[in-house]
C-alpha cells in the first residue's frame, strides 16, 4: 500500500489512516461497511490487545484512544457493545491528501481554544485586581 500522505500531517492522522486501510485487521478495524469516510472497531477487546499496544499515537489504552479522537475532528457515529464507529468528512477511504483539511480544522480548533483559556485568565485577573482595589483594610 503506497500512501500519499501530505506533509506536515500529525503522526495521529497517518497511523490511524494505515491501520483502518491494513486489510490484515479487517476483523479488529476497517473502513466502514456503509460509509467511505468512518471506521469500526468491529471488536474494542482485540483492538486493545492487539492495536493499541503499537501505536503510542492512539494513547496507552481505549479511554485516551477515545478522548484524542474528538479534537482530531472525529464523531462518533454509532456504538454497541464491543462495537464503534467513528467518522469524519475529511477521512476518506483512498483519499489520504483529504487528511490535510483534518490538520488544519484540527490547529484552528486549537488556537481558538488558547485564546479562549487567555481571556478566561484575562478576565479573571481584572475581577480580582478589580476586588482588590475595593479591599479596605
Amino acid at each position: 500500500m503506497g500512501y500519499n500522505f501530505p506533509r506536515g500531517l500529525s503522526s495521529f492522522y497517518i497511523k490511524l489512516y494505515q491501520v483502518v486501510d491494513d486489510p490484515s485487521s479487517d476483523a479488529i478495524i476497517s473502513w466502514s461497511e456503509e460509509s467511505n469516510n468512518s471506521f469500526t472497531i468491529w471488536n474494542v477487546g482485540e483492538f486493545c490487545t492487539t492495536i493499541l499496544p503499537n501505536y503510542r499515537e492512539f494513547g496507552i489504552n481505549f479511554s485516551r484512544f477515545f478522548s484524542k479522537l474528538r479534537p482530531h475532528g472525529f464523531q462518533r457515529v454509532r456504538g454497541m457493545p464491543g462495537l464503534m464507529e467513528f467518522g469524519h468528512e475529511d477521512f476518506v477511504r483512498d483519499s489520504p491528501e483529504r487528511l490535510k483539511n483534518m490538520a488544519v480544522e484540527s490547529l484552528s480548533a486549537k488556537r481558538r481554544a488558547k485564546r479562549a483559556a487567555k481571556a478566561k485568565a484575562k478576565k479573571a485577573r481584572v475581577q480580582v485586581e478589580c476586588l482588590l482595589q475595593h479591599l479596605r483594610i
